[in-house]
């Protein structure tokens, strides 16, 4: 299929980041992210722990009748301590997309006219195109990154809210929202790196848009590398993937879109 064929033809250009950050020096690129995603992070995630702890320990189901209410049925799973345990699992693991995401697209906001520059040198390394520097562009550049951002964060909080509300009222339902969440996350990860080479190329917003739904598995593709980096265990992997995430799936899309547009290029 077309969407996997694309997916890992966009894993494998993330990767043959490294030798362009290496080999053009291209590796400033890749400090840069991690002060403001460790301190946005680390608010987030503790906030809402505690804040998923407060709900689960607020919700309660004793007022239910033994009889006559739609839940009476269900009563004793509802008020059992493995329900509670349960519920607070699933608000956690809720949270923990939410605060995620915020950090990410907050991340993605505040660096948009980094990743928009890396974009550019990496483009004009492999294609030979010249982009001579513009203040206007860029401002032009930061304000669409940024317009982006915030459209696929709404889009992702609001698939996060969806699965939200499923999971208070049927936890199980977290067994197919989990992974769902993670594929969405991807997409929208891909689609803010690849729309970076959209606005350099001068293309329409609309037009962007189309273009990338079109190439679902290249945004899919740059995305899972950002996230495979970014969940990387321990302090030191954590360190890894905040430096290489970001900054190889900024080069992935940008070599992935001059592979759409000119096959033979590469």
């Amino acid at each position: 299929m077309k969407f996997f064929s694309n997916f890992f033809s966009a894993l494998s250009n993330c990767f043959k980041g490294f030798t362009l950050i290496f080999g053009k020096g291209l590796w400033p690129y890749l400090i840069y992210p991690l002060f403001i995603w460790l301190a946005t992070w680390l608010f987030t995630i503790l906030s809402f722990g505690f804040l998923a702890n407060a709900i689960s320990n607020y919700l309660s189901f004793e007022s239910i009748p033994e009889s006559g209410h739609w839940l009476s049925f269900v009563k004793p799973f509802l008020t059992s301590g493995f329900f509670a345990l349960l519920l607070s699992w699933v608000l956690k693991i809720i949270f923990w997309f939410v605060s995620a995401t915020f950090s990410k697209y907050i991340l993605l906001i505040v660096l948009s006219p980094l990743f928009a520059l890396l974009s550019e040198r990496t483009d004009e390394a492999l294609s030979g195109n010249k982009f001579p520097f513009s203040f206007l562009q860029l401002l032009k550049d930061i304000g669409r990154g940024i317009l982006i951002s915030i459209r696929n964060m709404l889009f992702e909080f609001l698939f996060i809210a969806i699965s939200f509300i499923l999971g208070i009222f049927f936890p199980p339902s977290i067994i197919i929202t989990t992974p769902l969440l993670v594929f969405i996350s991807w997409y929208y990860t891909g689609f803010t790196m690849l729309d970076y080479n959209s606005e350099r190329h001068k293309s329409r917003a609309g037009d962007s848009i189309k273009f990338i739904r079109n190439n679902k598995g290249y945004a899919c593709g740059i995305g899972c590398v950002y996230w495979l980096f970014m969940i990387l265990p321990s302090f030191a992997g954590d360190i890894v993937g905040l430096m290489f995430g970001p900054a190889l799936a900024v080069i992935g899309a940008t070599i992935s879109y001059i592979e759409i547009k000119k096959p033979s290029h590469l």
